[in-house]
């Protein structure tokens, strides 16, 4: 596993099950940990928005979610990494849950899926202690999270406003918190994640778009924007080595 300094962001690399096992270790140890799944959606969103890129910035890790940040560490740093997906980040770590006896809040997605996620995962025997839809403008889901002290917390509320608000909730006590996106659809049952064919090309994207063309208008945009950002700037100070 190899750890890199990319743009602003520390990023882990590798396998994915080493990234994932180290995850699991540190929490064991006791530290506390932000983590954010990086594509290049986020990477621009946080470009234009000075708020969130301070939030990004302090992220404990970042994991090389998109296929363009994994192209852009290989090209960059000569670093290769699997891609490592916020879903099966999260369906791991609820794995890993279940043997540990660790707790899990669920924040986000629409009033009625939650419920469905959370009973999804139940089935499965994680410990769900609590969740909250993400249509709120008060703060009871912090103050849940305050009494319930999940160990894990999951926020799918979309970018940037997941890592914005875990940023700052940043002293609520959970021993890690990472932002899933669209992740609690997909455990409920209500949208599906696209194909393994399209998983191994790392074309999610590219599937998610064909199916909401006029929700995702700006992904294949996006997509070009870092892609020629990332060859524009070259290698000079863009990624690093840290170990």
């Amino acid at each position: 596993m190899t750890q890199v300094q990319f743009y602003d962001y520390n990023v882990l690399c590798g396998k994915a099950e080493d990234v994932r096992g180290y995850l699991v270790e540190l929490i064991e140890k006791g530290e506390k940990l932000f983590v954010v799944t990086l594509n290049s959606q986020i990477f621009l969103k946080a470009e234009q928005i000075s708020d969130y890129k301070e939030a990004l910035r302090n992220a404990s890790f970042h994991l090389p979610d998109g296929a363009g940040v994994v192209w852009a560490i290989k090209r960059h740093c000569t670093v290769h990494t699997d891609r490592i997906p916020g879903i099966d980040t999260m369906i791991y770590l609820c794995n890993e849950a279940v043997n540990r006896k660790w707790s899990v809040y669920l924040l986000g997605a629409k009033p009625d899926v939650i419920p469905k996620t959370a009973e999804n995962l139940r089935k499965r025997g994680v410990n769900v202690v609590g969740y909250h839809h993400g249509y709120f403008e008060d703060q009871t889901p912090a103050e849940e999270i305050e009494k319930l002290k999940p160990d894990l917390l999951f926020v799918g509320m979309g970018t940037p406003r997941q890592e914005l608000w875990i940023y700052q909730h940043r002293h609520l006590p959970f021993k890690l918190a990472m932002g899933v996106g669209g992740s609690f659809d997909v455990i409920a049952g209500v949208k599906k994640r696209a194909p393994v064919f399209f998983q191994k090309l790392r074309l999610e994207w590219f599937y998610r778009w064909l199916n909401e063309p006029i929700a995702r208008a700006r992904v294949p945009l996006d997509v070009a924007k870092f892609f020629f950002k990332v060859v524009l700037d070259g290698k000079n100070g863009t990624c690093q080595k840290v170990r």
